[in-house]
């Protein structure tokens, strides 16, 4: 008597539903689509780029390109090929203790993240599968491996080197020479008013106007953040929280003698410069625009 089709497809069905429960339990293929990276895979899975680079025989900082099979582990076989590896690792799979998350938010980049968590740049973007120069995007997800010197936000623990400087394509030097460089930066349109404003004083008043210091006209997100932790922790003084600051829009700028200020307050109004924040800072101006 024939089978009945329904029957067989039942059949069919429960067979199917084995080999995926069988294939789930070991290394799985995945075929890469494009857009993918080992970070996305990996993160995907819930394993540490290290992981799957290293089941895969690849280093962490691999491209990775559409149609590629790349395997994905089991997290015992994660495990056995970080051992494998050398890397000491107490899970292969992503956790709080040894990677966390990160959520990017706007004003953000690697340097700045790394730089947030004592990371060199490089090995934040090699740890989630990128090159040095990636661009973030807002929203986007990356790993944060643990660092043994993690920035300090409370108490009195060292916070570490201040971060190098860095300058965005829309901002533009100014004089400063109590700067390493001899230089400070500020959004272009800041910096011209700036500079006619300074050449206004030196001849009206003999008086040149410049900032306090590398970190007293533009600053990065990393570096305000830096300043941040450094008041937080009462080795300095009052700093707004990074991502609220005009300094990281090149709109404000530190004096570095009172002097300066009377000047600023003088003719500052004609060249968009003038005192519209933090009352109790002389030093601190912004750029409101002509």
């Amino acid at each position: 008597m024939p089978v009945p089709r329904f029957r067989t497809t039942l059949a069919i069905t429960v067979f199917t539903a084995g080999a995926l429960a069988v294939s789930a339990r070991a290394a799985a293929p995945h075929r890469v689509l494009p857009g993918e990276t080992l970070w996305s895979i990996a993160a995907a899975n819930n394993f540490t780029t290290r992981t799957i680079a290293a089941f895969n025989g690849l280093s962490v900082d691999s491209a990775v390109y559409a149609g590629q099979t790349i395997q994905i582990p089991t997290d015992a076989e994660g495990a056995a090929a970080l051992a494998s590896a050398g890397v000491a690792s107490g899970s292969s799979s992503t956790s709080a203790t040894a990677e966390a998350s990160h959520t990017v938010t706007p004003g953000e980049s690697l340097w700045s993240i790394a730089g947030a968590n004592s990371l060199s740049p490089g090995s934040l973007a090699a740890d989630n599968g990128l090159s040095a120069d990636s661009l973030l995007i807002i929203g986007q997800t990356i790993n944060v491996p643990a660092s043994s010197g993690s920035t300090s936000t409370t108490g009195t623990t060292s916070i570490g080197a201040p971060p190098p400087q860095e300058h965005p394509y829309w901002t533009s030097p100014i004089y400063c020479p109590l700067c390493p460089s001899g230089e400070a930066y500020l959004a272009s349109n800041a910096a011209a008013a700036w500079d006619a404003m300074r050449q206004a004083s030196q001849r009206v008043y003999g008086i040149d106007l410049y900032p306090g210091g590398p970190f007293s006209a533009y600053r990065s997100y990393a570096q305000q953040l830096y300043l941040y932790n450094l008041y937080l922790s009462g080795q300095g003084n009052l700093a707004a929280a990074p991502g609220t600051s005009s300094h990281e829009y090149g709109y404000a700028l530190d004096l570095a003698d009172p002097s300066m200020r009377t000047v600023v307050d003088e003719i500052g109004a004609n060249y968009g410069w003038a005192k519209t924040e933090a009352p109790d800072e002389w030093w601190h101006v912004n750029y409101v625009g002509p």
